[in-house]
């Protein structure tokens, strides 16, 4: 595979939207902070100062009027203010960035999906409940990398969603969104998405474009584990085998750019972790073959990216270990014939417990 690596210009502009978005990223979590109000509420004949934390009116009385109180309050519709127009600010900063990301011609992942991307971000669950597996991982390790990959390669017209199910999960609530749970958030993001079927892991918009949200079969097939965020109109995640070994390996976080010239967070699994699996799945027999020679591609391909642009991540057994050994060996045969350079060669630097 062959990689067209970025210039100095599109590094320049990359590195600045990253920058950029982590602004924001932070004046949007400190706007949130402030979400609710704060409001003078009588009772009993006394007022007290109560800070509401949504539509609901959930809060908590933060004590009787008081010259204490009072400051508090200016405080808070002082910071609130000033948080507000932080975040108007940077927004206006990230629009005008979009322009020079297209002009520089780094923006490589489809909209719908950096949409995706920044709803569950702002939910609190990307990287944490969730993350991306499939092709458009590969955005990560370009990034990273700065490279891209063909666009052959990375063609798709779905966004795989991998969700563990260890993390408590707990969703922001929003008024623009019911109790659907996961179909709720990407309805944000597309009106249009609807469930292919009554209790199914797929949804689909008017344009094709499908996201599936799975997550890794039980280790005891008898075991009850919940398979939806919402009730019951929301996704019921498919339970595939052996997609542990993703759960269980390292996270991978990356900005990448989308087609709009618009910045979004990705965590991914581990590359060398996404090689592996994509290499397993190609030998499998159940696979659909014109997927077992893209799985094939596609692992080769981050292999190849792994070695010659993030030398930091070696292929060594013992970082591997969520991989059964026959797995990592199989896969170490398939990118042998890759040039690797000294360090990192697979055949000559065997220790005895590999």
């Amino acid at each position: 595979m062959i990689f067209k690596e970025m210039t100095d210009n599109q590094r320049r502009v990359f590195i600045d939207t990253i920058q950029l978005y982590e602004a924001f990223l932070s004046a949007f979590n400190k706007n949130r902070s402030y979400r609710g109000g704060m409001h003078w509420k009588k009772s009993k004949g006394r007022e007290y100062l109560f800070r509401s934390r949504d539509r609901f009116g959930y809060g908590k009385s933060l004590g009787p009027r008081s010259p204490e109180t009072e400051k508090i309050l200016v405080q808070f519709q002082q910071g609130k203010q000033r948080e507000k127009e932080r975040l108007s600010a940077l927004q206006d900063q990230l629009k005008e960035q979009s322009r020079f990301c297209k002009a520089a011609l780094i923006q490589r992942a489809p909209r719908i999906v950096c949409s995706i991307l920044r709803l569950l971000e702002q939910q609190n669950i990307l990287g944490r409940n969730v993350m991306v597996i499939g092709t458009n991982a590969m955005y990560a390790y370009e990034a990273a990398a700065g490279v891209f990959f063909d666009i052959s390669t990375m063609a798709t017209k779905d966004m795989d969603i991998l969700w563990d199910i260890r993390p408590k999960l707990i969703l922001v609530a929003d008024k623009d969104m019911d109790n659907t749970g996961f179909l709720g958030i990407i309805r944000k993001a597309d009106r249009f998405f609807e469930s292919i079927s009554p209790g199914g892991f797929r949804a689909v918009n008017r344009d094709g474009f499908m996201v599936d949200l799975i997550k890794s079969e039980p280790k005891q097939l008898l075991n009850k584990e919940a398979r939806r965020m919402g009730g019951p109109d929301d996704l019921e995640a498919a339970e595939i085998r052996n997609l542990q070994w993703l759960i269980s390996s390292p996270k991978f976080s990356q900005v990448v750019i989308g087609e709009d010239g618009y910045p979004a967070s990705l965590v991914v699994p581990d590359p060398r972790a996404f090689a592996l699996h994509k290499l397993w799945l190609s030998e499998q027999a159940d696979r659909e073959p014109v997927k077992k020679q893209r799985d094939h591609d596609q692992g080769l391909a981050v292999a190849q990216l792994i070695i010659q642009y993030l030398p930091q991540y070696q292929f060594n057994t013992s970082e591997l270990r969520m991989f059964p050994k026959d797995v990592v060996q199989k896969a170490k045969e398939k990118i042998s014939d890759i040039v690797l350079p000294v360090g990192i060669d697979l055949k000559k630097n065997k220790s005895p417990n590999q």
